[in-house]
């Protein structure tokens, strides 16, 4: 398996298609396996970097503490290792939050900027929703069955899950988290979720974004309780951002990647060839 080395850790990535750069960030439950219905289509307009970030998957799981900032400085590092000074950046759940960080970090290596699933901090409920997470994946394992009823509920539409059935997402969800997280890595990513405040980071971002948000989103909705800062707040705050584009995907769920996989890949081509001055999709 193709894996670069950084700090002792080994990262796992795959490089496929052509065209311009466009990595992909997992978010907290799947690592690269979360865009299985994105990368081909992308593929046939970028070259796409697909990665497990350390902790998850195919990488190095070290015992550490792991936050936005471990993540989104490994992925710099593995930009570099490919040699890759800029490109498309692509986040989706928890992955739009390491993005919004990489990008803020490190404006000059950004082209394009797609959020899915966004928030820039988490309100009351979602702090609840994350601590329910946690005791599930501490009790019964990150492969249980609990848990993965939980996330399904969180993550799809309803109209999704009576169309594909419960009993096929459900055991999709505990084959890839089970294989995919360790208990510990999955709650520091909680945590990170439930305590991180990135509007100091929306606000430093440059780069041309795309904010996408499912109209069913029980997770991050585009707006939020007071305490919070979601997909709507992360748009209107983008005051640096050479451009911005707001889009929501009506009858979509949280994970509008899986949920809502055509019209979302379309949006994402669309709006990275236009920034590239590519044109529309077609």
């Amino acid at each position: 398996m193709p894996t670069v080395r950084i700090d002792d850790v080994d990262i796992y990535h795959q490089l496929t298609g052509t065209g311009p750069y466009l990595i992909q960030v997992p978010g907290a439950v799947s690592g690269h396996e979360g865009y299985a219905l994105v990368t081909p289509a992308m593929t046939e307009h970028f070259t796409v970097i697909d990665f497990d970030p350390r902790g998850y998957g195919a990488s190095s799981r070290p015992q550490q503490r792991y936050t936005f900032d471990t993540w989104a400085d490994d992925m710099a590092a593995l930009l570099d290792a490919l040699g890759v000074e800029r490109a498309h950046v692509h986040g989706g759940s928890m992955g739009s939050l390491v993005a919004v960080r990489y990008a803020a970090r490190y404006p000059d290596r950004v082209d394009g900027l797609v959020l899915g699933g966004c928030s820039a901090k988490s309100d009351s409920l979602a702090g609840l929703q994350f601590s329910v997470w946690k005791a599930l994946a501490r009790a019964y394992g990150c492969g249980s069955r609990e848990l993965a009823e939980e996330l399904t509920g969180k993550a799809v539409s309803r109209r999704f899950l009576d169309t594909v059935g419960v009993e096929a997402i459900v055991e999709a969800v505990m084959d890839v988290v089970g294989r995919m997280v360790d208990t510990d890595v999955f709650c520091d990513a909680c945590d990170a979720m439930m305590e991180t405040d990135l509007r100091p980071d929306v606000a430093r971002v440059t780069a041309p974004t795309l904010v996408m948000v499912g109209g069913e989103d029980q997770l991050s909705p585009a707006v939020q309780g007071p305490s919070g800062a979601g997909g709507q707040w992360i748009y209107d705050n983008l005051v640096q951002a050479r451009r911005r584009e707001f889009l929501l995907l009506e009858t979509s769920g949280h994970a509008n990647l899986m949920d809502n996989a055509e019209r979302s890949n379309a949006a994402v081509i669309d709006f990275l060839r236009e920034v590239d001055g590519r044109g529309r999709a077609g």
